[in-house]
């Protein structure tokens, strides 16, 4: 029996299927069935355990949808486990390369130019797998990024045994790619996650974030 956990980058994924989805929805309820489905294609055991998902999120701190559906939906699904984590926002200036004019403000509205940093989600992500790893409860990690940040952990993990799948979209992230054991193709689980979304399932749609 091969124990499967998933590990999942919220904004790395979600800002992709905003791209290639559409107007379409993502069914995250759905989301370990269909991966877990997509790794019985794979040469592993037949015989694999879902031990469950994790999913690592940042949220601006007055963004209380995004955290209500979060902690109220997403969290609450069989397996699943969510990780919100609370961005920084920082006061940015522009520079001409010309001139050498600076700005903190906006040149059109005055309103001074802010960003939001996402700070923690990797290293919360890297400390549960190798906790899990350590403990002698993870043989398959299926990790949903494309974030060349955990190209190193990663390397590590295989090295005591451990296979990690890379779910990534295409074209995205080929250095974690080819660090990985295996990888799956998002772009084709599309049709098998979109949802139209309804009552506590609804949540706004995402804006870029850094």
């Amino acid at each position: 029996m091969q124990r499967v956990h998933v590990f999942v980058d919220y904004w790395n994924f979600q800002l992709r299927w905003n791209e290639r989805a559409g107007e379409s929805r993502c069914n995250w309820a759905s989301l370990p069935t269909v991966l877990i489905d997509r790794l019985r294609a794979l040469p592993l055991s037949d015989d694999l355990d879902f031990q469950g998902m994790r999913v690592y999120a940042s949220c601006d701190p007055d963004d209380e949808n995004l955290r209500r559906w979060l902690e109220n939906f997403l969290e609450r699904q069989p397996g699943t486990s969510v990780v919100v984590l609370e961005r920084r926002r920082r006061f940015d200036h522009i520079r001409c390369r010309s001139c050498g004019y600076e700005t903190g403000t906006c040149p059109s509205c005055g309103q001074p130019l802010v960003w939001s940093a996402e700070k923690g989600v990797e290293s919360a992500l890297i400390t549960d797998l190798y906790e899990l790893a350590w403990s002698d409860a993870l043989d398959v990690a299926v990790m949903v990024s494309s974030d060349s940040d955990f190209v190193f952990p990663v390397a590590g993990l295989q090295g005591r045994g451990i296979k990690v799948v890379n779910a990534a979209w295409r074209g995205a992230g080929q250095e974690l790619a080819r660090a990985a054991w295996a990888t799956l193709d998002l772009d084709e689980l599309i049709p098998s996650l979109v949802r139209e979304p309804s009552g506590a399932e609804r949540k706004p749609v995402a804006e870029a974030h850094a």
